[in-house]
């Protein structure tokens, strides 16, 4: 059970140099303030290392007791966990240049090829079964804990989670912070933690319906359009907005997943996986440089507590956890959970993004009711497509994949949806466990395409 002063957290892919440092922070200052227990998991031996010093160095610095265990699985040091913090991935900068640069060679233009379009699915291909098999662990040593995956394509992985376990498992993601603090803010000149907004929809593509200073309580979204128009800022939210009346956040990039026309709108570079590679070099050799000598731990400790709020702000994964255990509840502004009757039109399994209540009985989505026809219309096939591209990736079927794909919005025929799932197939062939790699490339060679009956043709 649950001991609200002294918890138990389990950090799986603990490891990262970038996301470790800014996980802890938020840890030790709201949630293992009072003591606990912490277990870092991670396949690489050397980054795992790395992260239990700066862990225990942390701790030092805040004079808190917290018990540290390290493993490079799931195993029984998990045992009794209450929250399992699920963010790992095998080299996925460069698995993700490597889908990038996979997208033009089928024409197809994409803003960042990451979580949606085909690409998404490829990454999907990738995640779900790794992802799974950490909850299929879990299921046996920690069968009670709460799992908040950090992974993506989150929504799809939280899907095939609570499709093929019994965990109770949910997606955090920081983009409605992103969205707030590092595009809204400098348009409006409102403060990230100053704006309340009210979004519904799936993970990058939710919905604004409203969105306000919170301080004054000033209706902002007229003026957010009128900036908008007046700067170009979002051209293609600004579209969104103009055709279907509301404006979806994160960002035009992420959003633009979506559409297949959003590179009409916006100069499509793709991520900066470069720049990303070296944001994590550069933590590296802070961690490296700490752990050698722990006198840099003030400078250490204010950059881990800035990036938290840049990465995390108000709404950090020790809110939800702190509403599900400890203080709740607790209104947390954006989580992907099951619909469950909370947007109209929608199946109840879908994983969608909105506003929740994280309390002892779990984390449950707002009741939200309608959105307008045509947003609805783009969630729906979305929302086949997160089942299709997750019962794939587990089960190992090149039908669903197939399925998935022809859904896609990006594809234009069967024998494109052969060949762009065999080309990340192809890539990706280490990354992909064996055996549902076979049934992805079973019959790759012919696209079954149904007959035309020809009685039916007026």
């Amino acid at each position: 059970m649950f001991d609200q002063l002294k918890p138990k957290i389990v950090i799986v892919g603990a490891g990262s140099s970038s996301f470790g440092p800014i996980t802890l922070y938020d840890l030790f200052k709201n949630v293992l303030h009072g003591g606990g227990s912490l277990v870092l998991i991670d396949t690489n031996p050397e980054a795992l290392e790395r992260m239990e010093g700066v862990a225990g160095r942390m701790c030092d610095y805040f004079g808190i007791d917290v018990s540290i265990e390290r493993a490079h699985e799931v195993n029984e040091t998990t045992v009794n966990a209450d929250t399992v913090l699920v963010a790992a991935e095998e080299d996925r900068i460069e698995r993700w240049r490597v889908d990038w640069e996979i997208l033009p060679r089928f024409g197809i233009r994409h803003t960042l090829g990451e979580n949606r379009g085909p690409a998404g699915l490829s990454h999907t291909l990738r995640t779900v079964p790794l992802v799974l098999d950490v909850c299929r662990k879990l299921e046996h040593y920690a069968p009670h804990a709460v799992v908040l995956v950090m992974t993506n394509p989150e929504d799809r992985i939280a899907y095939a989670v609570r499709t093929y376990t019994d965990m109770q498992c949910f997606g955090f993601c920081d983009g409605l912070w992103d969205f707030k603090n590092n595009y809204v803010q400098p348009l409006l000149g409102v403060r990230g933690e100053d704006l309340y907004v009210e979004a519904a929809g799936i993970n990058h593509a939710v919905w604004i319906q409203h969105i306000s200073n919170a301080v004054t309580g000033e209706d902002l979204y007229e003026r957010l359009v009128g900036e908008a128009r007046r700067q170009g800022w979002q051209p293609l939210g600004l579209h969104l907005y103009d055709t279907f009346g509301l404006w979806p956040h994160e960002n035009d990039e992420h959003y633009g997943e979506y559409f297949p026309y959003a590179c009409d709108f916006l100069d499509c570079k793709g991520y900066d996986f470069d720049g990303h590679l070296d944001m994590d070099r550069q933590w590296k050799a802070a961690i490296d440089g700490l752990n050698a000598d722990p006198a840099g731990m003030d400078d250490f400790v204010n950059a881990a507590a800035s990036a938290t709020w840049k990465v995390f702000g108000d709404a950090p994964p020790s809110l939800t956890i702190k509403g599900l255990f400890q203080r709740g509840p607790v209104i947390v502004p954006n989580a992907n959970v099951p619909n469950g009757g909370s947007i109209d039109g929608l199946p109840d399994d879908m994983i969608i993004e909105v506003p929740a209540i994280a309390s002892r009985s779990g984390l449950h989505g707002i009741r939200w009711g309608a959105l307008p026809g045509p947003v609805l219309a783009i969630l729906m096939r979305e929302g086949q497509i997160q089942k299709l591209a997750a019962e794939a990736a587990a089960e190992g079927s090149r039908r669903k994949a197939l399925s998935a794909l022809l859904l896609d919005p990006h594809i234009s025929s069967p024998a494109m949806a052969a060949e762009v799932l065999d080309a990340f197939l192809d890539a990706h062939s280490d990354y992909i466990p064996d055996y549902l790699w076979r049934g992805l490339r079973e019959g790759k060679s012919e696209v079954p395409v149904p007959p035309v009956n020809k009685e039916e043709i007026v």
